[in-house]
Parts: C-alpha cells; structure tokens; sequence
C-alpha cells in the first residue's frame, strides 16, 4: 500500500537501485555523446547523437540520410574513438535516421531575441564587470536585440 505522505526524490533515489543505475547509464551516454561529438568534424555537432551503446555496437541518431550515409563511411573511426573509452571494443555501427521533433527544433535554434530594455539591461550589467566570458557572453547576448 502507498503512502499519501510525500517522499523527498532523494531518498527514492537512495531507496531504489533502478534509479542509480539508470542515472549512471545516461551519465555514460552523455559523456560518450561528447566524445563522439569530438570526433567527428564540425559539420555533424547539430545533426547527430549517440543514442545508445548495446554489446558491441554504437547506435547513432541523425536528423537526415545524407548525414547518415556519411557517418557509416567513418563506421571505423567513430567505433575506434568510442571504443578508446568502453570495457569492451565496438565493432559496428548503426546508424538511424530520426528527424527532429518541432520542440528540438525550436530549443536549438539560433533565432532567440531580446527586447531592447533587456538588451540595455544586459549591457549594462557587463560594464560593470571586469572582462571574461560571462561578460563577453551578456554582450553577445545583447546584440540579439529585436526591434
């Protein structure tokens, strides 16, 4: 029978192995989504993911099939780059194509403006701070302004 009381998400977490293992597992993936993005060139970073790591292959996510036919000419190097950081080696890759959704595509998209009080806000805030990339960041941040 389940308590009405709420619990803290901390101790469901420590009570249940499930969750550690599953937070550890995407921990993995991330970092070896990370790697993977390193390996490849430049022009892959917004169209690919390491989806998942299943025995001895990697499947890879891309966002169209030219991209995907490209990734399976560099099946190697992307297998040996991972592989560098795994118990076990990869020797396949799979890859599958799976455009994005409409909410990715909105949350990755470069077309984010501010208003021109926040803009002043912003630079405002970085005169006042000594030079770094937080203060280059808000300066950027601020030419962004719309109109």
């Amino acid at each position: 029978m389940m308590s009405k009381k709420p619990e803290r998400l901390g101790q469901v977490y420590k009570e249940n192995s499930h969750f550690k293992w599953l937070t550890a597992r995407a921990q993995q993936l991330n970092k070896l989504n990370i790697i993977l993005q390193k390996s490849l060139p430049l022009q892959f970073t917004n169209h690919c993911r390491l989806a998942n790591i299943k025995a001895d292959r990697a499947v890879i996510h891309t966002d169209n099939a030219s991209y995907a036919s490209l990734l399976r000419f560099q099946s190697a190097q992307i297998c040996q780059a991972l592989s560098a950081h795994l118990p076990e080696p990869l020797s396949r890759l799979e890859v599958k194509v799976k455009p994005l959704s409409d909410i990715q595509r909105l949350s990755t998209s470069t077309s984010l403006h501010v208003s021109t009080k926040t803009a002043a806000l912003l630079n405002s805030t970085a005169a006042g701070m000594e030079d770094g990339p937080l203060k280059t960041a808000l300066r950027k941040l601020a030419k962004r302004q719309s109109d």
